[in-house]
């Protein structure tokens, strides 16, 4: 089963039977900013039809429209809110150095959003599991990365193209490859969410104030290995 295939069916841990591979949208060559930028979960659209992106991040329209097109014209699914990721300059997260999903929560009851990423060198590396969870297996409670990360192996690890646009959903374990580290690196990640996500880490948007009262890093860490 691929993205689009799953793009309609309530977020569940069953879907991680079948999860396929990343969706390859197009390749796009992009001149990147000198200075150095980072955004994390930037709100950009809050009703899936007007979009508010700051001048300041017009280097990504490129990425962005085509992003909108695919989700639009093959996804087919048009999500409430629209949330963009942007590391530009030396890489200093260490957490994306670990295998995760992004966007698998089922706190809420909701269908999968969907990540469209970009990355200028240093392709993300990502693995095509087919991992059947416990019926006990609480989302809500068990750390979900944890437990994928144990189904890895070295003959399974697969990575993207530079300078390629991509379409992952929260099925798809990927990590940003370790050697990336000390490196400079444009990453950008243009999310289609259908709930809100509340989160106080978000970065805001100067064109599109929000409020936002929950910590979803510390939420995270209280999630235990299953």
């Amino acid at each position: 089963m691929n993205i689009k295939d799953r793009a309609k069916k309530v977020v569940s841990v069953k879907e991680f039977k079948n999860a396929g591979k990343p969706l390859n949208v197009k390749e796009i060559d992009l001149e990147t900013p000198s200075d150095e930028q980072y955004i994390l979960r930037m709100v950009v659209s809050v009703n899936g039809q007007d979009f508010y992106i700051p001048k300041e991040l017009d280097w990504i329209k490129p990425l962005f429209n085509e992003a909108l097109k695919h989700q639009r014209e093959v996804i087919q699914v048009t999500h409430s809110f629209c949330y963009i990721t942007i590391r530009n300059g030396l890489v200093k997260s260490k957490t994306d150095e670990e295998w995760h999903v992004d966007g698998f929560s089922t706190k809420i009851t909701h269908i999968p959003e969907q990540n469209y990423t970009w990355c200028n060198k240093i392709g993300t590396e990502y693995s095509d599991l087919n991992v059947e969870f416990p019926e006990d297996f609480d989302s809500n409670k068990f750390n979900v990365n944890l437990f994928l990360e144990k189904y890895i192996n070295k003959n399974n690890i697969h990575k993207c193209q530079e300078k390629t646009l991509y379409c992952f959903d929260p099925y798809i374990v990927h990590r940003r490859p370790i050697k990336s580290e000390n490196t400079i690196r444009t990453f950008v990640r243009i999310s289609f969410v259908p709930i809100e996500i509340n989160d106080i880490n978000n970065t805001q948007n100067k064109l599109l104030q929000r409020l936002y009262t929950e910590d979803g890093v510390a939420k995270r860490n209280t999630l235990i290995k299953y």
